[in-house]
């Protein structure tokens, strides 16, 4: 069971879509994450407030709607898998008629992302592990002007896993940590 941890919406069950293959991040690896954008270097910058957050891969939706909960102004949840937009978009619906007007469902390839029409704060990529699709869709976030200056990217990989930065765009590893089999890297992009 996923419940989102903290905010306007704790302990929510999070429903899981019917044959599920992806692997939601666990609440101790999201509180890491929400812990580390409101904390420390963070805390005077108020990242997660009011920002525009991309859950990439969002499968159960749980990082996207953790943000919610905890004040983001707008999430775009991006899946290749229809059925599992159509599991969020239900329990958003079930949360308040409100959250509609602050949610986007966008059903596209992770790795060949079109053109954005507005750029995001905070973007986080949990892809299937063992791949090279960490790299990929960066590369698609960055080609595609998906991001705005300053914008935070979390990662979410597998301990033994490793991302080669693209070298052609200013993205910066500002964290890395390991929790239990999980790497969480935090990435800043920097616009020339």
């Amino acid at each position: 069971m996923i419940k989102i941890i903290a905010g306007k919406y704790k302990n929510l069950n999070i429903p899981i879509a019917r044959n599920a293959t992806y692997r939601p991040s666990t609440g101790k690896f999201r509180e890491a994450v929400f812990s580390i954008l409101t904390s420390g270097k963070f805390v005077d910058q108020q990242h997660l407030q009011h920002s525009m957050v991309l859950d990439l891969f969002s499968g159960s939706g749980s990082l996207g709607l953790e943000a919610l909960s905890r004040g983001a102004k707008f999430v775009s949840f991006v899946d290749i898998n229809r059925d599992y937009l159509k599991t969020i978009e239900q329990f958003i619906k079930t949360i308040s008629a409100i959250m509609d007007a602050h949610v986007q469902f966008l059903c596209l390839n992770a790795l060949r992302l079109p053109q954005s029409s507005c750029g995001y704060d905070i973007v986080f990529i949990d892809p299937p592990y063992h791949n090279k699709f960490t790299g990929q869709s960066l590369n698609s976030l960055l080609a595609g002007n998906w991001l705005n200056d300053k914008a935070l990217i979390i990662i979410e990989l597998a301990k033994t896993d490793d991302l080669v930065l693209p070298n052609l765009y200013n993205v910066q590893l500002i964290i890395e940590r390991i929790y239990g089999n999980n790497k969480l890297l935090v990435l800043q992009f920097i616009k020339s």
